[in-house]
């Protein structure tokens, strides 16, 4: 559940006032604020542009702004990070507030009925969703990345890959630094913590888990099957985002590099003959005044899988039918917006105690719980519970050693343990176009093509089995935990736990687990590739595109890390080819 603030009025008790005033600021502070206080000259021309401060472009322009004789400008259209974004337990908070991208899919046919409409709550702030996002630091599966390999990307191996996750991370816990050395790094600028707490419902989970063969295990070392208490990207249970961590900690002390959020890129401009990249168009949000800034070297897209495409078409290079429909020039034709996939997931399964109700938090408890970690940096909101474990399983359909299905939480107090399946490997496949409206500036339209492909419908069922077997477990029910057999009021008419049932539930609650890749794939020309092996996009020079959306198959396990390592390894290849 997301909760929207507004600290405008308040009507309650003195301490409800109080903890929304508290929220408020909170949501409105940023201690970024004050290198916008006043306005930086204007750069007639910049070696790199950097267009979308999120999860990768923060860790692109850090790694340009290294040689000094860049100059490196980096575009956002989203406000500086707000402080509230950077406790752990309030990470739900940035949700439908102006943070918030709130994109919103298309209705589509699949093999369970019509979809509904789908929400995708994506960062629109400094840091993108990595200011915003679970903090699971997962790197995926060896077979993700030496499957890029094959599918004719060289030096996309895990071999090739594992430096760069490393030079990204600092991993503060000494004992999985220890257990796994050749896995870990420890002075890179990304944070990496354990989770910071165990609860006694914690632990039946845990014991649940392993009843069902699920051992404990390190996901980002040598075997990611199993459980594990989750390893998040957070510092002292403080949350490590891309622009705390890439940003903020040179923001003002490197001259060369030039951040301006709030501003809003409607075109890259590429002349039409030559192919070659000149520069971006951009609106100030502050302002409302449009620039056109010059490019001496190159622009880096690093907007994410909706808002990459959605630029790249706008400027003129994607699928030639889309773009015509629009009246846009075609200076590329290639299949921007294509191969779009994402992981789903079931939530909807629990244990629960009988006669039993959670006792509702207090305004006085909630005011101890802010206080306690404000001021010692612990407490519920140093994690928050739902993200404490993850564990990584497989169905029948999988026939290699590596995980299909990833099990995560929804709940868990004492009356409650909800656990929900996700599906990792994905065959569906979808699209997005431009707004019909207005495609600069409109929301595209997203087509993800969820469960469309009968093999994920059977996997996911057998995901709910897994979740089922751990609810329904000898601990679970010692520990008087009974799995909630009530069926949904929709799907009375069916026989409870059958493939039929199971439809009918999948079809009232699967949603979207918010990894969604692939827009802008990675790959030859000739094989549906919008960039290289490099990353430059077909065709145009001194263009790239740098995030997730160049994923061609999403990996096994969460995005924010591996886009990370897209970025690091990105900006090396830029830096191999010009210095």
């Amino acid at each position: 559940m997301l909760f929207p603030i507004s600290g405008e009025t308040c009507s309650g008790s003195l301490c409800t006032c109080l903890y929304t005033l508290m929220l408020s600021y909170l949501l409105n502070y940023s201690p970024d604020k004050k290198f916008n206080l006043q306005e930086i000259p204007e750069v007639e021309e910049y070696d790199f542009i950097v267009v979308g401060a999120g999860s990768a472009g923060c860790v692109v322009a850090n790694r340009l702004s290294e040689v000094n004789d860049w100059k490196v400008l980096l575009l956002e259209v989203g406000k500086e990070e707000p402080l509230i974004a950077n406790i752990p337990g309030f990470l739900k908070y940035l949700g439908l507030t102006e943070f918030d991208w709130e994109y919103k899919t298309q209705p589509e046919s699949s093999l369970i009925g019509e979809n509904k409409e789908i929400t995708w709550h994506f960062g629109k702030v400094m840091g993108g969703s990595s200011a915003m996002n679970g903090m699971y630091y997962v790197r995926g599966n060896r077979e993700d990345f030496d499957n890029w390999e094959k599918m004719g990307n060289p030096g996309w191996s895990y071999k090739d890959v594992l430096p760069y996750f490393l030079k990204s991370e600092n991993n503060l816990d000494p004992e999985v630094v220890k257990n796994n050395p050749n896995y870990h790094g420890t002075g890179g600028y990304l944070s990496v913590q354990t989770f910071p707490y165990l609860t006694e419902e914690g632990k039946i989970l845990l014991n649940a888990y392993q009843e069902q063969g699920h051992n404990l295990t390190d996901p980002n070392a040598v075997k990611q099957l199993g459980v594990t208490l989750s390893q998040l990207t957070a510092g002292n249970n403080f949350r490590s985002s891309t622009n705390i961590a890439f940003i903020r900690s040179i923001r003002g002390i490197r001259k060369n590099l030039f951040v301006k959020s709030q501003s809003l890129v409607t075109k890259i401009i590429i002349d039409a003959k030559t192919k070659k990249t000149i520069g971006v168009e951009y609106t100030s949000l502050k302002t409302n005044v449009t620039k056109t800034i010059l490019v001496r070297k190159e622009v880096i897209i690093s907007g994410g899988v909706v808002n990459s495409p959605q630029l790249l078409m706008v400027s003129g290079v994607g699928p030639s039918e889309e773009l015509k429909k629009h009246s846009i020039e075609v200076i590329k034709d290639l299949p921007v917006g294509k191969n779009l996939h994402d992981h789903v997931s079931a939530p909807g399964l629990s244990a629960k105690k009988e006669n039993n109700e959670t006792t509702p938090k207090t305004c006085e408890k909630n005011m101890e719980n802010l206080f306690h970690y404000l001021t010692e940096r612990e407490g519920p909101l140093a994690g928050s519970v739902e993200f404490m474990f993850l564990c990584f399983s497989k169905t029948v359909f999988e026939k290699k050693d590596v995980p299909d299905i990833l099990i995560t939480m929804d709940a868990l107090n004492e009356n409650e343990i909800a656990i929900k399946p996700a599906l990792l490997s994905i065959k569906s496949r979808g699209y997005l176009a431009l707004n019909e409206k207005d495609p600069v500036r409109g929301a595209p339209l997203i087509y993800p093509g969820y469960l469309t492909e009968k093999e994920d419908v059977d996997r996911l069922i057998d995901g709910i089995r897994l979740t089922i077997d751990i609810l329904n477990s000898t601990v679970m029910r010692k520990n008087k935990f009974i799995f909630d057999k009530k069926p949904l009021d929709s799907c009375q008419s069916l026989e409870f736990n059958t493939y039929d049932y199971w439809l009918c539930f999948l079809k009232n609650k699967f949603t979207t687990d918010f990894h969604p890749v692939g827009t802008c794939k990675m790959g030859k020309e000739d094989s549906q590739g919008v960039v290289d092996s490099r990353l430059k996009v077909h065709g145009i020079q001194g263009l790239r595109v740098i995030d997730a959306s160049v994923m061609p198959v999403v990996p096994l396990g969460n995005t924010n890390a591996p886009t990370i390592m897209i970025a690091e390894k990105g900006s090396d290849m830029i830096k191999e080819d010009w210095l």
